[in-house]
């Protein structure tokens, strides 16, 4: 059965092990993906793992910067490049309708696990938006299902689209890039949840009063 959050806060059968506020998220991002910025407490430590993630880096972006290139390279020598700007300029705009319906397909997994209040926000400390459950506890497996929907079901019609209209292959292309980095909080959160699996976490918001987000495991 779900906790409540007053059972959360005082039942012994729960213990608080961290809470942030909304405009903090983005710390709670860097240190899931293992970005955590340097500080005079924690500072930068080189090891090979750091190195072999920035190499890995500089492998995919040279690859997409070949890729890309390739597709522009073909574009201009079929004259095609007024219907290239049309693309770069269609994927920029492509990104502005896929933010809202980014976070539509949250609250809507969100609806499908129960939560009785959705709701929308945005923070320009952190520079994210968000979809969130107003106190309304959930577990990190629910919390990872609600986390990866966008990215299944916006990556998968991109391909559709490309599979369909391949001649906007740059158009589709960017929209790629761009979604799949914007989904960068959402991996977060699946990664915190693969990382504690074998344990019992429950999380909820507080948007709407404090501002801040707790994360309770169960004893």
């Amino acid at each position: 059965m779900r906790p409540t959050v007053d059972e959360l806060h005082h039942s012994d059968r729960y213990v608080l092990i961290e809470s942030f506020s909304i405009d903090e998220m983005n710390q709670f991002i860097f240190r899931e993906l293992g970005m955590t910025p340097p500080s005079a407490d924690n500072p930068p430590r080189r090891t090979w793992k750091t190195w072999l993630g920035l190499l890995i880096i500089l492998l995919l972006g040279g690859g997409v910067g070949y890729f890309v290139g390739s597709l522009l390279g073909g574009q201009v020598k079929h004259g095609n490049g007024m219907s290239l700007v049309w693309q770069l300029v269609g994927g920029l705009v492509g990104l502005l309708i896929l933010l809202p319906i980014h976070e539509l397909i949250h609250g809507l997994a969100f609806k499908y696990i129960g939560a009785p209040h959705i709701g929308y926000g945005y923070s320009l400390r952190s520079l994210i938006v968000y979809a969130y459950s107003q106190l309304f506890p959930t577990t990190m497996r629910e919390v990872a299902f609600v986390a990866v929907m966008p990215f299944i079901i916006i990556t998968t019609s991109l391909l559709i689209g490309w599979a369909i209209w391949p001649v906007y292959k740059v158009f589709w292309l960017i929209l790629l890039i761009i979604h799949t980095s914007a989904c960068i909080g959402d991996f977060a959160l699946i990664r915190y949840y693969y990382k504690n699996r074998q344990r019992t976490i429950y999380t909820y918001d507080d948007v709407e009063g404090e501002r801040r987000s707790y994360f309770f495991e169960k004893v």
